[in-house]
């Protein structure tokens, strides 16, 4: 079970905080690190996808991941490196790491400027505001690495009072699919009540005269005008 990106600031109605758009971005690049260990350029499908506010998805653990899928129908230009879009080749992995590198900075720019009006500034600090700017240069060399951007993650943990980035990511699932431990209500007094004096009653034995339960039917009285 997962929200994208997109559907969390739908419910919202309004862009990321400062703190969620850090948030995000360590779990992304923490995502995209692992990603890289495990892959390599002979395995191009799983370095297919393009990072986008539809395509990275928050998980309830707080993780972050990426998909390909149900994307088709959304315009990713706006989200994809210019040396993708110019048809460049691809020599190495850190080229690859790269291009995820500007999609990941586009994507938290959109989440900035969610249903922000034009006439409002996107309001970012300079620490943030300079490592999605370095995400997000159109020259492949002069872009940011993962690394640099987990380093600047831990940096600003490190100086801030923030919470850890998993419990930002958590909440902005639960914007969507609610609080998944709060999926069945609990019980009534009344309901809890039933269930101790009645636990077995068919329906015909509910068709018992009231006199046949005095102390029950009194309780009962008593419980609905204290609820």
């Amino acid at each position: 079970m997962h929200v994208s990106l997109a559907e969390a600031l739908e419910v919202r109605g309004g862009p990321l905080q400062e703190e969620e758009i850090w948030a995000v971005l360590n779990q992304s690049a923490e995502s995209l690190q692992e990603l890289f260990r495990k892959v390599s350029l002979a395995d191009p499908a799983a370095l297919g996808f393009i990072i986008s506010p539809w395509s990275l998805l928050l998980l309830p653990s707080g993780s972050v991941s990426f998909t390909d899928e149900n994307i088709s129908n959304q315009d990713l230009r706006a989200f994809t490196a210019p040396e993708v879009l110019q048809n460049q080749s691809l020599t190495s992995l850190s080229d690859v790491e790269k291009i995820h590198i500007y999609s990941l900075g586009m994507t938290l720019y959109w989440g900035a400027d969610y249903e922000v009006p034009q006439s409002q500034p996107i309001k970012l600090g300079d620490h943030l505001n300079s490592i999605l700017l370095g995400m997000c240069e159109d020259v492949i060399y002069a872009r940011v690495s993962v690394r640099t951007v987990l380093d600047a993650c831990s940096a600003h943990i490190r100086n801030s009072n923030c919470a850890p980035s998993f419990s930002y990511v958590k909440h902005l699932v639960k914007l969507v699919l609610g609080n998944l431990s709060g999926v069945f209500p609990k019980p009534s007094p009344l309901s809890l009540l039933l269930g101790t004096l009645l636990p077995s009653v068919s329906r015909e034995s509910m068709l018992v005269s009231l006199p046949d339960f005095p102390k029950t039917w009194t309780l009962l009285v008593f419980l609905l005008f204290w609820i």
